[in-house]
């Protein structure tokens, strides 16, 4: 019965499956616990790109008040599955925001709390690209080892940028919470996750500090609650107050002497009505209760489910089945075996700072990471001197030359690359270091220019640092306090503003000259630009910080590059990027956050090394 209600009420269509149902080798494949080779690679791509073009359109952006997530579309009339703390309450007006740029009006409705649910329905007339949802007569129900594919808005509503496809499985399910490795972010709060249906599984709700570790609330749990989110209630409903609910033994909504049993509840309750002139032998509502005492009607705010990673069910996945793990990475094998040869490990100072990539010329690698003497170590373990002989500003790219030739990449037109599709970096043993799939198509990526890391006095006759933060650039080159800044790279200044206007021609890790006067005495610092939320953002409870992983000192303001969701170590920037065919599709230049990795598409690479062969770039000496 309640099946029928969920359809009848919110009047969706439960079979609409964006799979071949009569495609039982793809079945097949999805449900083995690791991919045997690249066919059955093959096969979770191509079922991953069907699913990837019909629910991305259905991938909402979504603002409560000043609360901003994502949500999805599961009904043509217009109803909006989100994160029960986007929407915070029932009642509220809502803006969504469709990826095409289509701007509508809502109101939320009810709640499923514990599991991290709401409603919203759009009020503007239309209908509207919606789709299914998971159902109790769905069997199997998710489980562990599962495939599932993620979509949502991490880092608020872009009208530049489709909504990020990633790629997982499901690690562990319990009656509130999926576990995937399917990384998401702050804005994902309210996106869908999807099983290889298409239907949508569960909602995505919160983060920890590992990559692995993404929570969702299952579309299941909010089964027992469709007709009353759809009129909307809170689910479990939550108490006026929590304090005053604790008296209420018997759960009725009312609390009387009575019903508490002798002992600490009791002697609290004598001392309320003492203080407060309640009558001992009267029935109190809890809303009465909470008015004649004079607490101020506060919002009450609800609980969601924990979870606790370190206490996974028994089911869970184990960690080298994970996407990224061990034995299916061993899938992808005999498709990096080859690129090997192609790729060099660059040092600098006795310690990896990037992956290059040879080209007929040379080898390619990420500039920003570059410092000092730089030994590039070849697949057979061949420590090689490198000098750079090129460097392209606007994309971070820099040549290297070596004095031994190496064995270059084929850089031949490849296929373009499709949202969903495997890109496999491969590292120098002939495993993959990551996978992931393509999020995101051809885009620029903004920037904002680099900062020292330092705050300066207002006063307009002299630029005089007044705190220095740490984890700058600032602070590990030794500026300090009242270090007063006289010059900034061959330019005199004098105050914040002419500070400011020289940096911002300058992009985050990129190096700069400081002159200070330190004690009368002028001191000159070589300092590597950060970017501004590394330095003065606060950690947030999702999405900041610590939770976003090591990310690259320069990883914006690119003319183009491609978005995909592997999982990777800046220092592993500036090594290939391949499909399962084999074919180079681009270079990895920058770590951006948690959900994101940029690869330079192959035609921009390309450009790139006719430049330097040209000399129409800036030549180092």
């Amino acid at each position: 019965m309640k099946n029928l209600l969920l359809a009848s009420s919110l009047v969706l269509v439960l079979a609409f499956p964006l799979t071949r149902a009569d495609d039982v080798d793809d079945l097949l494949v999805l449900s083995r616990a690791i991919p045997r080779n690249a066919g059955d690679l093959q096969v979770i791509e191509q079922v991953a790109r069907r699913i990837a073009e019909k629910v991305v359109p259905c991938t909402v952006g979504v603002q409560v008040g000043n609360n901003h997530g994502s949500g999805v579309v599961i009904t043509a009339s217009g109803y909006v599955l989100t994160a029960a703390h986007v929407t915070d309450r029932p009642g509220r007006n809502a803006t969504i925001r469709f990826p095409d740029g289509t701007t509508v009006r809502g109101k939320t409705l009810g709640m499923h709390t514990e599991a991290d649910g709401a409603l919203i329905k759009i009020t503007d007339e239309g209908t509207w690209p919606f789709v299914p949802v998971v159902t109790l007569d769905d069997y199997p129900y998710p489980k562990p080892g599962d495939w599932c594919i993620a979509t949502g808005h991490p880092g608020g509503f872009d009208e530049d940028r489709t909504p990020p496809v990633r790629l997982g499985r499901i690690i562990d399910v319990n009656e509130t919470v999926i576990r995937t490795d399917c990384t998401i972010n702050s804005g994902d709060s309210g996106g869908p996750l999807f099983d290889m249906q298409g239907r949508v599984i569960g909602i995505h709700s919160r983060i920890a500090e590992q990559s692995t570790i993404n929570l969702h609330g299952p579309v299941l749990a909010f089964q027992e609650s469709w007709r009353q989110m759809r009129d909307g209630e809170v689910y479990p409903p939550i108490p006026e107050s929590r304090f005053l609910d604790k008296l209420d033994i018997d759960r009725d909504g009312k609390i009387t002497r009575t019903e508490l049993p002798d002992g600490p509840y009791r002697q609290l309750y004598d001392r309320l009505a003492e203080k407060f002139s309640l009558e001992t032998d009267k029935e109190y509502s809890i809303s009465e209760l909470r008015t004649l005492i004079g607490w101020r009607h506060i919002p009450p705010s609800f609980e969601i489910r924990a979870y606790d990673s370190d206490q996974p069910s028994e089911h869970a996945l184990a960690r080298e089945r994970f996407i990224r793990g061990r034995e299916v990475r061993t899938a992808f094998e005999s498709v990096v075996t080859e690129v090997q040869k192609s790729i060099v490990e660059v040092r600098c100072n006795d310690k990896r700072v990037a992956l290059g990539t040879v080209v007929d010329g040379g080898v390619l690698t990420k500039a920003s990471q570059l410092q000092d003497a730089i030994i590039c170590k070849t697949h057979d373990g061949r420590m090689l001197a490198a000098t750079v002989a090129h460097v392209d500003e606007e994309f971070d790219v820099a040549l290297l030359k070596l004095d031994e030739p190496l064995d270059a990449i084929s850089l031949s037109a490849a296929e373009s690359v499709s949202l969903g599709s495997w890109l496999i970096t491969p590292g120098l043993n002939g495993r993959p270091l990551s996978v992931g799939v393509s999020s995101v198509l051809n885009r620029k990526i903004a920037g904002l220019p680099g900062v020292l890391g330092v705050q300066i006095d207002t006063d307009e006759t002299r630029a005089m640092i007044v705190k220095v933060f740490p984890e700058s650039g600032a602070a590990a080159a030794g500026l300090q306090e009242n270090d007063v800044i006289v010059k900034v790279m061959s330019t005199d200044v004098s105050s914040l503003q002419e500070v400011q206007g020289i940096l911002s021609k300058h992009r985050a890790g990129e190096v700069v000259t400081v002159t200070v006067l330190r004690a009368g005495e002028p001191v000159e610092f070589r300092i590597r630009l950060g970017m501004r939320e590394d330095i003065f953002l606060e950690d947030e409870r999702f999405g900041s910080g610590r939770l976003n992983g090591e990310l690259s000192w320069r990883r914006d303001d690119f003319p183009t590059a491609i978005q995909h969701d592997s999982v990777l170590q800046p220092d592993f920037c500036g090594g290939p990027v391949v499909t399962l065919a084999g074919d180079v599709v681009g270079i990895n230049i920058a770590r951006a956050d948690r959900v994101a990795t940029y690869a330079l598409p192959i035609n921009v690479v390309q450009d790139i090394l006719k430049k330097f062969n040209d000399g129409s770039t800036e030549q180092k000496d």
